[in-house]
């Protein structure tokens, strides 16, 4: 069977499983790979205006994930306002790098869990609010060091001088921190973070001098999903790992009263910053479970000295999320893991092969099928084991549990699609 259609302009031959379509060929990109020619920035803005005509706000996201996967290391730079990845490509700072991303939604959005954020000097217990220039953690970053592909993503923090990296596999999240020498390094996570809101309750506790576990719960009443029109409710769980000891560190707590709204435009409001600017430093606690939680580790470092985290995440159980780590991530090389993450993009994108056209249309091709297969996500964890909507925990022997399903009309564009490539 044949078929023929335009391709911005171009006439080139493209085998898919049988199916032969045709575009125009204008140049020859044998040397590249599939996964070559995604961009990740691509979409990734929420703005219009001038930007529009170059990125269009496609509220996608840069970050790092594995085809189809539960996690999505990506860079946060926004709170508030309709901001489903809670990133902008415009954006000029960074507040952390949340293990949670929805793309391509609208509707306010919501995850954006366990967000982490390396940082230097004197502490901070709250982020910041974008604009509002040292408020909070929230650093700087020079453009030209932000870079991303399929499963990787970089940038140098400016006002710390620490360069973050990040890959991902289906359930799990690496980091890789590089540091300047300083006495007061860190990395800090906050835990009540959300987009589109907040958790109403977290907890936390150390369980051996690397390791931390814990859970963000997320309702309608910390807003997210529609602002909590949507009815978004589900807890995300944690198993974090720190390459380096944990000596010390503790957990802030900022006072939430009873009866505060706690939704999008309220958690950035004057009087919700401060309160949380106000957090409880609680140094060497182990253990708590509170309204709005962070989780801190302080060390020395040398220049040049990387510090590395990893994370299993689940939306079953905390026993799920190490499960889910040590199931993907056993050891702490970095890019032996983003390498077989790029393998794995470059084995489904290869299930469409394009000869000819350009080079930015080979990228906008793949930057496009690249974006078929971030959701729906495998919320099941390594086990089987997936939160069903009675709130029980099932097991999926014969199937795969996914959710993220986008109603808007995926049903004759991505879901066809991906009953050929991915019957």
């Amino acid at each position: 069977m044949k078929k023929s259609f335009w391709y911005a302009g171009s006439l080139a031959v493209v085998a898919l499983l049988g199916f032969t379509y045709a575009i125009d060929d204008k140049g020859k990109n044998a040397k590249l790979l599939p996964v070559d020619y995604v961009n990740p920035f691509i979409g990734a803005s929420t703005q219009a205006g001038e930007l529009q005509m170059e990125l269009f706000p496609g509220k996608t996201y840069p970050g790092a994930t594995a085809p189809f996967g539960l996690v999505q290391v990506s860079p946060n730079t926004v709170d508030g306002g309709d901001n489903a990845p809670g990133y902008s490509y415009e954006h000029t700072s960074i507040h952390g790098f949340s293990f949670a991303t929805m793309s391509g939604t609208g509707w306010y959005g919501d995850l954006g869990n366990f967000l982490v954020m390396p940082t230097t000097g004197p502490m901070k217990t709250l982020g910041g609010r974008q604009g509002h220039k040292g408020e909070g953690w929230r650093s700087e970053y020079d453009k030209k060091t932000e870079k991303a592909s399929a499963g990787y993503y970089t940038v140098e923090l400016a006002d710390y001088k620490i360069k973050a990296e990040m890959t991902a596999t289906p359930h799990s999240g690496l980091l890789r921190f590089t540091f300047p020498q300083n006495s007061q390094s860190r990395i800090q996570i906050d835990l009540a973070r959300r987009i589109g809101g907040t958790s109403v309750l977290q907890y936390v506790k150390v369980v051996d001098d690397h390791t931390i576990q814990g859970w963000m719960k997320c309702t309608p009443e910390g807003g997210g999903w529609g602002n909590g029109d949507g009815k978004g409710k589900y807890t995300m769980y944690f198993y974090a790992q720190f390459s380096k000891p944990l000596k010390n560190f503790g957990i802030w707590s900022a006072d939430i009263p009873d009866g505060w709204v706690r939704k999008r435009d309220e958690v950035v409001s004057d009087n919700y910053i401060k309160q949380v600017a106000a957090a409880a430093v609680l140094k060497g606690l182990k253990e708590k479970e509170g309204k709005h939680l962070g989780f801190y580790t302080e060390f020395d470092t040398k220049e040049g000295e990387q510090v590395l985290l990893r994370s299993g995440m689940s939306l079953v159980s905390m026993e799920g999320a190490e499960k889910n780590l040590k199931a993907e991530i056993t050891d702490w090389n970095f890019d032996r893991i983003h390498q077989a993450t790029r393998a794995s993009w470059n084995k489904e994108l290869s299930k469409i092969m394009v000869e000819g056209g350009t080079k930015d249309e080979n990228t906008i091709f793949y930057t496009g099928l690249y974006h078929t297969m971030l959701d729906p996500r495998d919320v099941e964890d390594v086990d089987g084991n997936y939160t069903g909507g009675d709130d029980k925990v099932h097991n999926s022997p014969k199937f795969t549990k996914r959710s993220i399903f986008s109603g808007w009309d995926v049903f004759r564009s991505q879901f066809p699609l991906q009953t050929i490539i991915n019957p």
